[in-house]
């Protein structure tokens, strides 16, 4: 991997059984989500060459429990800062408290208020998810800038913006239209993945790109449905739309700057 500065950076798991996303300087790493156990996690990072104990801090999007079931153990295990939005222990208090973060490892922020772990700086901006003061996340390193949407029904002019500033970007693309319209699951559940509290569809996803000018080095289409999406699928149409390079994060896999076929 070299020794030369550079950010470096993993999709150690996108999906319903897991998200996590590991950004590594050579020495400290920032995670933004946990959900697996502190096992898997690790078995995860070694996979990509990072250690456990580099990381530094996690940054949580919401407390769905495939982003956030493994914070708080990993914060006892660790004793590192685990970064929120107030209104997620405001709005989601009984989740939260079941996570057992230690105290001093609570660490509330805001929307736009950047703060630094190690080498990096990171803010968050909201997003519209069924969970209280749900998220995604801007890291900035060395002058390199990375970008974390997921879990939202729809996109705002300000995410739109961080977007077009950004060399990285992960972005959601949740489900197909027609898979989710003609697929198996119940009306509600169509309804609240469609819906403006629920998930950024294909076509979303790839008028996100368009609209907001994202020209930077590559897109990572993440947070895949295994029931109402196709890797394929989503292949063949940002094909046709996305002149930059990008990769579809297959559900399970691990995907970064040097694991491209994993």
């Amino acid at each position: 991997m070299g020794g030369e500065l550079m950010v470096r950076y993993a999709v150690l798991g996108s999906g319903s059984s897991g998200n996590s996303y590991v950004f590594f300087d050579g020495t400290t790493s920032v995670l933004v989500d946990q959900g697996f156990s502190v096992v898997e996690l690790q078995r995860r990072l070694a996979s990509v060459g990072i250690d456990l104990c580099t990381v530094s801090g996690v940054c949580v999007t919401h407390l769905h429990p495939d982003h956030a079931k493994g914070v708080g153990v990993l914060a006892r295990k660790l004793r590192i800062p685990v970064y929120l939005h107030t209104k997620m222990v405001e709005q989601e208090s009984v989740v939260f408290e079941k996570l057992g973060i230690p105290q001093e490892c609570i660490a509330l922020v805001q929307p736009g208020v950047a703060f630094s772990v190690g080498p990096f700086t990171l803010a968050c901006f909201e997003t519209t998810h069924d969970s209280g003061g749900s998220v995604g996340w801007h890291i900035t390193y060395d002058g390199t800038t990375l970008m974390v949407l997921t879990d939202t029904g729809s996109y705002t002019s300000e995410q739109l913006g961080l977007a077009k500033k950004s060399d990285i970007l992960f972005l959601e693309a949740n489900y197909d239209a027609t898979m989710l319209r003609t697929g198996p699951y119940p009306l509600y559940l169509k309804n609240r993945i469609s819906g403006l509290y629920g998930h950024l569809s294909n076509d979303q996803a790839m008028q996100f790109i368009q609209e907001s000018e994202f020209c930077g080095e590559h897109v990572y289409f993440i947070h895949l449905s295994t029931t109402n999406n196709n890797p394929t699928l989503l292949s063949e149409v940002a094909l046709s739309q996305v002149k930059i390079p990008f990769t579809v994060c297959e559900k399970g896999k691990c995907y970064g700057w040097d694991t491209e076929n994993p």
